[in-house]
């Protein structure tokens, strides 16, 4: 969490953290949008010191947004960026390493400096290669296991209020998307779904109902997984627009929108309208005992890798395969169990197979997904259950999500 800031500092030798804040990288910068909250700033700089004091570089034109969060704001137009580009001649590069060596150096900061947030990938290579040529600081750079991602694998109880209130309006779409479907059980011809208008009912009048419903309760979502038939087989595949709802097929619903603060929900069901075969009740089934067990055995003393590898003997038990014995499987079991979200629908930690990641355990503050699957594209079915969980900070595992199953 935030609070831990300045001992992942410390453990880095980190005299500061920056943060870029590009403008039109929005939500996809969760370094950023951890600081800057639910203020509408779409660009600027942040600083982290070491004292653990957290500064705002902002745009004129953000000044007022930027007084809305608790940071000490710094406004960009005191350093006259356009007399700075033409000290350098017109070099826009040059120009943005001067403009950070003169923010760090008011705010006397020197050595070593951790840099995160969002860019495109060659303007911030050429950018940290410009700072690091300048000698101003010592630039650092983590691929993995960095102080910002530490920071968000737990949450305080302002984050985890946040994503609770998420995962409840998350909710009340699924179950408003539960009743459209069921408004239309009295139009029903060669085992399909039809609107009042005597077209089939598709996924996506499905996905723009969800879209409306989204909107109802202020979650923000580019799209959401509404798969059904072979589709709901291959687990990212979010569904067909032009598919019609049909009788007897297994549908994936994952829905994992932006609610307040920014901060998501992560759930899936799967549904089948009409009836079930025995095949697809049994495999239905078994995904639930498997989410079961897994609830049962999560606590803060297994490392992560550990419930993934009992997933996967659970499904083997049962006669599926799984990407533990083979990790380009395509049948069965052929994903990790979960992982953390908040800010990011994916976040450490994760529930791979042993070897995959970093050594990691489910940490008090930390909140997670628990989404076993089954998958048979040739079958034409796919099942998954995914429900979110909060670790106490007395260890406790707590889930957050209550609709049917």
């Amino acid at each position: 969490m935030k609070s831990d800031l300045p001992q992942l500092m410390r453990t880095r030798n980190l005299d500061a953290i920056l943060i870029i804040g590009p403008d039109g990288m929005g939500a996809a910068n969760t370094a950023f949008t951890y600081f800057v909250n639910e203020a509408h700033v779409t660009s600027g700089l942040i600083i982290v010191k070491s004292d653990g004091s957290t500064h705002l570089v902002h745009h004129p034109m953000e000044r007022d947004e930027a007084a809305h969060t608790d940071l000490n704001l710094i406004n960009r137009a005191k350093y006259r960026m356009p007399d700075i580009i033409r000290e350098f001649k017109g070099d826009r590069l040059k120009a943005e390493s001067e403009l950070i060596r003169r923010v760090l150096k008011d705010l006397n900061v020197t050595g070593r400096v951790g840099f995160y947030g969002a860019e495109t990938v060659g303007k911030a290579f050429s950018l940290l290669k410009a700072i690091a040529a300048d000698e101003y600081c010592e630039v650092v750079t983590e691929y993995e296991g960095d102080a910002l991602s530490d920071a968000f694998k737990t949450k305080d109880a302002r984050e985890t209020e946040l994503i609770r209130r998420s995962c409840g309006l998350t909710e009340q779409v699924i179950g408003a998307t539960h009743d459209f479907l069921r408004e239309h059980r009295h139009h029903i011809s060669n085992e399909t779904l039809f609107k009042s208008d005597g077209n089939p009912l598709t996924i996506g009048d499905l996905k723009a109902f969800i879209r409306r419903e989204l909107a109802v309760q202020n979650l923000n979502s580019t799209d959401v997984i509404f798969a059904i038939g072979r589709d709901a087989a291959v687990p990212h595949s979010a569904g067909t627009l032009s598919d019609p709802i049909q009788l007897g097929k297994t549908i994936v619903f994952d829905i994992f929108p932006r609610g307040p603060g920014g901060y998501h929900a992560d759930i899936t069901r799967t549904w089948c309208l009409g009836y079930a075969s025995d095949e697809l009740i049994r495999a239905h089934q078994q995904v639930l005992q498997v989410h079961a067990a897994m609830e049962q055995m999560f606590d803060t003393q297994h490392e992560t890798w550990e419930y993934q590898e009992a997933a996967c003997r659970l499904f083997e038990a049962m006669g599926h395969t799984t990407i533990s014995k083979n990790a380009g499987e395509t049948n069965g079991y052929v994903h990790g169990l979960g992982h953390g979200f908040g800010l990011g629908v994916h976040e450490s930690p994760a529930m791979s197979n042993q070897g995959l990641r970093p050594i990691e355990k489910l940490q008090p503050g930390t909140i997670f997904c628990n989404e076993p699957g089954l998958y048979y594209p040739d079958k034409g079915w796919g099942i998954r259950v995914e429900d979110d969980y909060w670790v106490s900070l007395t260890g406790k595992i707590e889930r957050l999500t209550e609709f049917d199953r």
